[in-house]
């Protein structure tokens, strides 16, 4: 189990946090849970019901929509002081994507009830997670641009991605 003061450090490295004292990242690295999944575990499965914010202490994480479908679309990898997860908190909606372990990877979990008592307690946690969403909302909109050129280098899978297609190609990525 990681200390309070190493979990605030940690912390303080995800841009979420990146802007808040010590008192609010106190505040969050007391409540935030650890949890540890090996590789190609699914941590999120897309239309499940969410109520988790994700945290990478250490690892990497695939976000795949249409997961194991022939339509399926890597949006993204995510790494170390990153953060998954965040859309279930604000909208009650199902997941949009599946989130798959790529390597052993060590998260610290915040729950949608606590996150919520965080954000009455200290308000500039969702002024700041309003601006870093969007800043999130806007990548994810270039990517999803990048697809409808089919010469884009993004759309075409790498060594490095996962199994999936993209929608102008039927190939798989290799292993």
């Amino acid at each position: 189990m990681i200390p309070t003061m190493e979990k605030v450090l940690h912390l303080k490295r995800i841009p979420l946090f990146a802007e808040l004292g010590v008192r609010e990242l106190t505040a969050v690295a007391s409540i935030v849970k650890e949890e540890s999944f090996p590789p190609l575990e699914i941590i999120i499965r897309e239309g499940d019901l969410g109520d988790r914010l994700y945290f990478i202490l250490r690892g990497r994480v695939s976000v795949i929509k249409s997961y194991d479908t022939p339509q399926a679309i890597h949006l993204a990898d995510i790494g170390e002081n990153d953060y998954f997860g965040e859309m279930a908190l604000f909208d009650l909606q199902p997941r949009s994507a599946t989130v798959v372990a790529r390597e052993p990877t060590h998260v610290l979990v915040l729950e949608r009830f606590e996150f919520e008592e965080l954000m009455r307690e200290f308000p500039k946690i969702p002024i700041h997670a309003c601006t870093v969403f969007s800043q999130r909302i806007r990548q994810l909109q270039k990517k999803l641009q990048s697809y409808s050129s089919p010469s884009s280098p993004s759309s075409t899978p790498s060594a490095d991605t996962p199994a999936v297609n993209t929608p102008d190609s039927s190939a798989k990525a290799p292993d």
